[in-house]
């Protein structure tokens, strides 16, 4: 069955290129689609009809279910007048070639499974998904009507700060919840509007509770919620939340945004990054003098921006220009050149603007960085204790080598998450990892950290709009594909 679904990333090299980076950030899409696949539901079943329709009950199906379903059926789906929760299909054993769909796989806990369970490889939801996030232990997923569901582990009710942004979680696993009020600009409590990109929170391996997260809207609002020591929530002071809040003083509209340990980085649609939290490494790029600020600050003199990620502590940029700049902590050499282990407090352009060729996608995990040119070759910089700089190595970068490059060619697109020590490189059919494997976070079925991108164990080719990864579980949103010789096939 197809769903309606949009891509909201974009720079990123296709059969078709588009003229990315423009002089301006690319706005945000229409809050549904148009011109992708056919509106759901379909006028007509699928091709592999099942037996039964799907039973519809009177309570929406948990995030995820316990169960794959063994059997196709022959009719459509059953569409009742009020919509489920999301997700509300289960698992499939089989692919289905133009299924628009979202994967699950590594530690079960990221999507509210039991602690210390593992899916081994990725595991199909049939469910349209226009964005999605993975954070510490647990995960955001934005459907194609805005809907935002958060489901993760709770460690303790003690430690928890509000990261999920929901009214009835729970100490220990919570499954699929609906996002359904946020705090308007007033500070009024109302229903949640079509949200288009979520950001999960960053926190230490051991703790699932001290740390924020984010979400913008269709209209290019952001909301935040969780710890709030630093101001990270740029809400103007440092009480924590336990609800979506909307940040106000934003003079422009975000188009994305970036979520580190202790810091928010949000970029507009004039090409200015917007900053709150800690800078006690230069996280903000506000300079030495600047340990936090409470309230959205630009004094970074950043402009022109057309992609930003983060890492733990530190921040890359990408401007209109192709220049690549750096801020923040560098003890890896993370930014792509050599401090002695001293971070950078305002953003500094990097050596890799000397190299040939166009940046297209910056990336970033805990303590590494990734950049994609425009010929589907790619570059990282900083650890790689777990070989997730994909260069063939277990060796960190340095003053002698601060750049190296990924062992792989054709990639569309790099997928990983601040919290992450894994990786992905996305191609037309297919998805490549490394790094960090101790909880099947690369989806290989089989543990053990990779230096050379390996190939995810899908069912099939794929077409993966979406990537994220977290350190424990990742998450991807795309759908099974035919491809030949000519290039890659949609199929009804």
């Amino acid at each position: 069955m197809n769903s309606p679904y949009f891509s909201l990333r974009t720079a990123y090299p296709t059969d078709e290129p588009t003229a990315y980076p423009t002089d301006e950030p690319t706005a945000y899409p229409t809050a549904y689609p148009t011109a992708y696949p056919t509106a759901y539901p379909t006028e007509e079943p699928t091709q592999e009809p099942t037996l039964e329709p799907t039973e519809v009950t009177d309570e929406p199906t948990q995030f995820p279910t316990a169960e794959p379903t063994q059997e196709p059926t022959l009719e459509p789906t059953i569409i009742t007048e009020e919509p489920t929760q999301f997700p509300t299909s289960e698992p499939t054993l089989e692919p289905t070639a133009g299924l628009l769909g979202w994967w699950f796989w590594g530690g079960e806990e990221g999507e509210g499974g039991a602690l210390g369970e593992e899916q081994q490889v990725p595991k199909l939801y049939e469910e349209a998904v226009i964005d999605l996030s993975a954070g510490s232990r647990h995960s955001f997923l934005i459907n194609s009507s805005g809907e935002a569901f958060a489901a993760g582990f709770i460690e303790s009710d003690f430690s928890y700060k509000g990261h999920l942004g929901i009214d009835d979680w729970q100490e220990g696993s919570n499954v699929g919840k609906l996002i359904d009020k946020v705090v308007d600009a007033g500070g009024k409590r109302v229903d949640a509007p079509p949200f288009v990109r979520a950001y999960a929170g960053v926190g230490v391996p051991s703790d699932s509770g001290e740390m924020h997260s984010m979400l913008v809207d269709i209209d290019g609002n952001v909301y935040t919620t969780g710890r709030n020591s630093k101001g990270q929530l740029c809400l103007g002071d440092e009480k924590d939340r336990s609800e979506f809040s909307q940040v106000r003083g934003l003079p422009k509209p975000a188009v994305a945004g970036a979520i580190g340990y202790e810091f928010t980085l949000i970029l507009l649609e004039d090409g200015t990054v917007w900053g709150c939290g800690s800078n006690e490494f230069g996280e903000l790029g506000l300079g030495p003098k600047v340990d936090f600020t409470n309230e959205p600050n630009k004094g970074n003199g950043l402009k022109g921006i057309q992609d930003l990620a983060s890492g733990y502590k530190f921040a890359v940029f990408l401007d209109d220009e192709n220049v690549v700049y750096g801020t923040g902590g560098n003890i890896y050499g993370q930014q792509c050149f050599f401090t002695e282990g001293e971070p950078e407090t305002v953003p500094t352009a990097n050596i890799l603007n000397d190299l040939k060729g166009t940046v297209v996608q910056v990336a970033a995990n805990r303590e590494s960085s990734y950049y994609l040119f425009d010929d589907g070759t790619a570059v990282s910089c900083g650890r790689n204790d777990e070989g997730q700089l994909g260069d063939g190595t277990f060796v960190n970068t340095g003053e002698d080598d601060p750049i190296v490059g990924v062992k792989l060619k054709g990639i569309r697109r790099i997928g990983t998450g601040p919290s992450a020590q894994t990786v992905f490189f996305v191609t037309d059919d297919s998805v490549f990892g490394a790094g960090l494997n101790d909880r099947f976070q690369l989806g290989i079925d089989d543990i053990g950290s990779e230096n050379t991108p390996i190939k995810v164990k899908f069912e099939g080719d794929v077409f993966i709009d979406v990537i994220s990864a977290s350190g424990t579980h990742s998450l991807a949103a795309g759908e099974y594909v035919e491809t030949s010789r000519t290039g890659r096939t949609y199929l009804p």
